[in-house]
């Protein structure tokens, strides 16, 4: 048992290594969500109050980090399988002796956490230039959130990349994804200046409670609600992610052929 689990965490952990390596020589995308993207956004939401506070640069940069990660999500991690099968190498691996739902799970875990260390060290980098200081009442849960954070936008582009292999739109649906879920996660606006109507879809927004509760941990005020329906939406996203690839794998070797679309 100890020495398949510690198989199944070295193929994860390869297989993230290997996504390092892709996001390297992909450097672009990264550079603009994580550097160019993050600290502009960063320096309007600071402009716009005649006075900043330190709790509320503190909430700005938690909403500027949220927003950069779920961008490279949506155009990195959700990307993976249509990577592989226009290189020509998604066939092998599904046909390999390792589980390929682990090299899977380890290409978007190494997506999630390049996009969160290069967001993170440029909200740093900028708030350091700007002299900004930042004020973080309960600094472990907010290390808890972040973390429940990471795993949501790991299990969402593990779902969105089995998703997004089975049609050539791909990137138009990246498009479509990218600012409703800005919107519906309050990441951009209050949710309270979106329409009654379409407010209720924010309910399985993970964002919107990762959110929530990183601005309750900086406040001083856990918000355990907001963290339990977190886990709560990164368990739905976890199933659908599952029988996502699931269907995926079977159309693929029914049809006797990775390219079915």
């Amino acid at each position: 048992m100890t020495a398949r689990l510690s198989s199944a965490v070295g193929v994860v952990l390869a297989s993230a290594r290997v996504q390092l390596l892709v996001l390297l020589g992909a450097w672009r995308i990264p550079v603009v969500l994580g550097v160019v993207q993050a600290s502009l956004l960063l320096l309007v939401v600071l402009a716009l109050p005649a006075q900043v506070t330190p709790a509320y640069a503190s909430r700005a940069a938690a909403g500027v980090l949220l927003i950069s990660f779920w961008s490279a999500t949506v155009w990195t991690g959700a990307g993976i399988l249509q990577r592989e099968r226009a290189e020509g190498t998604l066939a092998p691996c599904m046909a390999a002796v390792r589980d390929f739902r682990l090299v899977l799970v380890g290409k978007a875990l190494g997506a999630s956490g390049a996009s969160a260390l290069i967001t993170g060290t440029t909200i740093t980098v900028v708030l350091v230039a700007v002299r900004q200081p930042l004020h973080v009442a309960q600094p472990g849960w907010l290390g808890v959130g972040l973390l429940a954070v990471l795993l949501s936008g790991l299990t969402f582009g593990v779902g969105l990349s089995s998703l997004f292999v089975r049609t050539r739109f791909a990137p138009q649906l990246s498009a479509v994804l990218l600012y409703p879920v800005f919107l519906l996660g309050g990441l951009l606006t209050p949710l309270s200046s979106i329409p009654a109507g379409v407010r209720w879809l924010s309910w399985g927004v993970s964002l919107r409670w990762g959110m929530a509760f990183l601005a309750s941990a900086i406040s001083g005020t856990a918000d355990m609600f907001a963290l339990l329906m977190l886990i709560g939406t990164t368990a739905a996203y976890a199933v659908v992610a599952a029988l996502a690839f699931n269907r995926f794998s079977i159309i693929a070797r029914t049809k006797g052929t990775i390219d079915h679309v």
